[in-house]
């Protein structure tokens, strides 16, 4: 909560009958725009190609973007990367921009601090490790700068970017959707930097793909409003500074479920948006919590310092428009929410919805059973996790009870981990595999298993279920495919789709090779020779471990089914955060006109060992 909100706060309640103010609209990055004059380009600023990690060429990229009805590109590859810090010019790289229809931005991505994407200069500095030099060298060279991915970077505070935002004028934006929403908590943050820095300071809310591989592909981008005929550097680059675009997430990349307002009218009285929705589909938020829902929002209602709105599409599609800056609101009636024994305590604008509740741990032994106290808002009394429905004009009190849990027995047939496992606890089990058979997957409760076609996985004991029963199924060693079954990786990388900077085999303890994929990294292979069926499932078997000096290491194990033309048409992937050797699977659906599936493998941090991979043919219904 900001200071401005903390006093307010106070103010309000130490004088009684304090009323709610008119609020007047400081900020508006909509103003003075020629609605029907307009142009809508789809842009996409977060791109990466085989000059740094991505895995399509230049050429390739932009081709795929432009297919794509966009008209508006920045190829920005890591700076990390020799010989050159920024994929620029585009024509070094075989493209002809004026056959291409798009309209070209000189970009980078700074790497070595968090991610900072760099627009209109080429400056890259691999050994720079200061967040604060590298924006001051970005505006030396009059460039533009965004925060990538911010949800990447957990130590860092809301404080700690609001001061960030306040000494770089040129810092601009900030990623709210990044690939396929990787890091849902960054409009939290989002709202949490606009309510510290708000009316006088805006950021502009983004949605990039982080183009890498095909799964990334158009699932966010930004539409930018300019002059009807006027896609030029010089227009685009006035609209990004002063806001004047959307920030899309289309998980579906079906566009013509976006909702695209047609226009914006901001009165002495209300924000008013014409749009073609219902009223439920449009969401406007202050201080991080929704406070009103209609496309019309009248001024006169409990704001904060800003008020952003948010259009919600079919199929999970949103649309978020650029935050306004409201002043005058300093009768703004709030409410105190305290929670005990877990999170969501704070000072809430009455009138706020959804505001989300969560129970902390349960101490050991015990499981959470219930909210007490002032509950007639809560939503479920019952889920550790829930949500107030609206906050009111007087304190709320809450607090998360506990009892003693309860002990059921978990049978495993064929396999290990049967026992006695308390209520909500975690047990790992294993399938005992006899000699010439291969697992297959777990039956009986398996709702409560992580990984159902994992030979090793774990089992979360449910809460109040009572007893249940596992079973370790196994087939015939035959049902492996020979494309993909390299136990030693006794061909070293041949095969694999890699750099050799990226990839390194190393011999084991037990004397045998396995692989070494380094961090921020990435390999690929394509299967093929294989003749493959709608309704059959491939499962790829394998052993992983990392191995990291310190941190969060993750990487990702995957397959990606191919159709015509190479277009990616499903994929699938498993996290792997284990530092000891663990047997894991993936599994994928075969849809109609595959052509071959791609195996990949992505480190984020650390080092990612892998060796025995196996992959399965089921067929239909198996």
């Amino acid at each position: 909560m900001n200071r401005t909100l903390w006093m307010s706060a106070f103010a309000c309640l130490l004088i009684p009958g304090c009323a709610i103010g008119q609020a007047r609209v400081e900020v508006n990055p909509y103003a003075d725009l020629d609605w029907q004059a307009l142009e809508l380009h789809k842009a996409n600023l977060h791109t990466h190609t085989t000059q740094s990690d991505g895995a399509f060429s230049p050429r390739e990229v932009v081709d795929m973007y432009e297919e794509a009805d966009y008209t508006i590109l920045s190829l920005t590859d890591h700076d990390t990367h020799e010989p050159a810090h920024s994929t620029w010019p585009w024509e070094d790289h075989g493209i002809d921009v004026a056959a291409s229809g798009m309209l070209p931005i000189e970009g980078n991505e700074i790497s070595r601090p968090d991610h900072i994407g760099s627009y209109f200069n080429d400056y890259g500095d691999a050994d720079q490790r200061s967040v604060p030099a590298a924006l001051e060298e970005i505006g030396k060279r009059g460039g533009l700068a965004v925060m990538f991915h911010p949800g990447r970077y957990r130590h860092r505070t809301a404080q700690w970017y609001i001061d960030i935002y306040q000494r770089f004028p040129h810092l601009v934006g900030m990623e709210v959707y990044n690939q396929n929403d990787r890091y849902p908590g960054d409009r939290a943050l989002y709202d949490e930097v606009l309510s510290g820095l708000m009316p006088d300071r805006p950021v502009w809310a983004m949605a990039n793909d982080d183009f890498h591989r095909m799964e990334h592909f158009a699932r966010s981008f930004n539409l930018f409003l300019l002059p009807r005929g006027g896609l030029n550097e010089k227009n685009f680059r006035r609209a990004f500074e002063q806001g004047r675009f959307h920030a899309v997430y289309n998980p579906s990349r079906d566009t013509s479920q976006v909702l695209i307002p047609e226009q914006v009218v901001v009165t002495e009285d209300a924000i008013e948006l014409i749009v073609d929705c219902e009223d439920d589909q449009v969401v406007w938020i202050s201080h991080g919590h929704e406070i009103h829902r209609g496309k019309s929002l009248p001024l006169s209602a409990n704001l904060g310092d800003y008020v952003r709105v948010v259009l919600k599409g079919a199929e999970g599609t949103r649309t978020l428009l650029q935050p306004f800056g409201l002043a005058g609101t300093e009768g703004r009636v709030v409410t105190e929410v305290s929670v005990a024994n877990g999170s969501g305590s704070g000072v809430y604008l009455a009138g706020s919805r959804a505001v989300t509740i969560r129970a902390d741990d349960a101490p050991d032994g015990q499981v959470f059973d219930r909210w007490t106290g002032d509950v007639d808002r809560v939503a479920d009394v019952d889920a550790a996790e829930t949500y107030l429905r609206s906050i009111g004009d007087q304190p709320m009190r809450i607090e998360a009870a506990y009892r003693p849990a309860e002990a059921y027995t978990l049978t495993v047939e064929h396999g290990e981990g049967s026992g006695e496992v308390l209520e909500e606890s975690f047990q790992q089990i294993a399938a005992s595999v006899p000699e010439g058979r291969v697992f297959e997957v777990w039956t009986g409760d398996v709702e409560w298993v992580d990984a159902p076609r994992s030979p090793t996985t774990r089992v979360q004991m449910p809460k109040g279920r009572g007893d249940i029963t596992l079973s370790a199924t196994f087939a015939e060693e035959a049902v492996f495919a020979p494309q993909l079954r390299n136990p030693s990786f006794r061909d070293g990388i041949e095969g694999w789709q890699a750099r050799p900077e990226d990839v390194r085999l190393v011999v084991g303890d037990d004397g045998a090779q396995h692989l070494a994929v380094q961090r921020r990294s990435g390999i690929m292979q394509r299967v093929d020779g294989m003749e493959l069926e709608a309704g059959q499932r491939l499962t790829l078997y394998f052993e992983a471990k990392i191995t990291s000096p310190g941190g969060d290491p993750v990487g990702f194990v995957g397959m990606q089914f191919l159709g015509a033309d190479d277009e990616e048409l499903v994929s699938n992937s498993i996290t792997v955060r284990s530092r000891q050797w663990a047997l894991l699977a993936v599994s994928g659906k075969v849809v109609e006109d595959v052509l071959a599936p791609n195996i990949f493998v992505w480190m984020r941090d650390g080092e990612f060992h892998l060796r025995n991979f196996r992959l399965r043919v089921h067929e239909p219904g198996d």
